[in-house]
């Protein structure tokens, strides 16, 4: 409604037209309020009814990012495509040298060194080809991705060449939109690292990004296939387990029944449950949407992390 407000609690504080007692409200006028935490320069939020005591932290990922040692930048976009879909494209290894033009003349191979797989994360180094199709452990793409906040990232060394830092963050809007938060960070070593790194967010926001969704945009199914329908190969290990570990905590802790949702857009407004529906489930406005219960119980949202 026009100029009604709302505290951080969800509850209208003024309906300043079309009632004689503006600064009181009716009960029914609220909003579903969620918890937000501020990491890396972006807001987090938690969209869910669980409690504080039962709620994962954000996980460290990036500690680089607070020292001051960095040059850091966000680039945001949104894609028509699946979050996981973009998942797997930020933790697959040869994309890279078949997708993007700064790549195509790297020797076109990678062996990937497990380093940890738990519930809810997965790190592994995939190491780069030379042209003799020797590797080593210091050179090529350290990858690691955590369900919690679905954030990517990935540390490139390469001799000679400065470090880099992307953090890929994505967001499911529904099944088939996503928004991508992507912060890239290069040290501060030199004169030349500030306009070094204008480069690099450039590059990738002008042409990396864009070249990645010439690809994803017409990948089928839209949605991640079941293992059995693909053929996968040694370097996909690293997507696959992304792809598998997030589906399991689908499953376990519940998510929106798409199909349902679907069948009431047309005629409902649909809000995803916040603490305060627990705390006074009574009098909203609009109903919550349909759930796909999980397995879980809910104190194993915090536990597994």
């Amino acid at each position: 409604q026009h100029g009604w407000e709302f505290n951080g609690a969800g509850r209208c504080t003024l309906i300043p037209s079309g009632t004689k007692t503006p600064t009181e409200p009716p009960k029914r006028a609220r909003i579903p309020a969620y918890p937000v935490e501020v990491k890396y320069g972006l807001v987090f939020v938690f969209l869910g009814d669980l409690g504080d005591d039962e709620r994962p932290a954000i996980p460290d990922i990036m500690p680089e990012y607070d020292t001051g040692d960095w040059h850091h930048g966000v680039i945001a976009r949104q894609k028509d495509i699946n979050y996981l879909r973009m998942t797997e494209n930020y933790n697959d290894p040869c994309h890279v040298h078949y997708i993007h033009e700064f790549a195509k003349w790297l020797p076109k191979g990678v062996t990937i060194e497990d380093h940890e797989l738990t519930d809810t994360y997965v790190k592994a180094f995939h190491a780069s080809w030379d042209a003799q199709g020797r590797w080593n452990s210091e050179t090529g793409l350290l990858m690691e991705y955590t369900v919690i906040g679905c954030m990517s990232r990935n540390t490139n060394q390469q001799p000679n060449y400065p470090p880099q830092i992307v953090l890929a963050c994505v967001t499911p809007i529904d099944d088939f939109n996503t928004q991508i938060h992507m912060i890239l960070m290069q040290p501060k070593a030199g004169e030349e690292s500030a306009e070094q790194h204008r480069m690099l967010m450039e590059m990738t926001e002008h042409q990396v990004m864009d070249e990645d969704y010439a690809v994803l945009r017409t990948t089928r199914p839209r949605l991640a296939a079941s293992p059995a329908e693909e053929l996968l190969v040694e370097s996909d290990v690293t997507l696959a387990q992304c792809r598998k570990i997030t589906q399991d905590y689908a499953a376990k802790m519940g998510i929106i029944d798409s199909r349902a949702l679907d069948e009431i857009r047309a005629t409902h407004i649909g809000v995803i449950p916040c603490p305060g529906h627990r705390g006074d489930p009574k009098g909203w406005v609009h109903k919550t949407v349909p759930l796909q219960q999980g397995t879980g119980r809910r104190g194993d949202l915090k536990a597994a992390v």
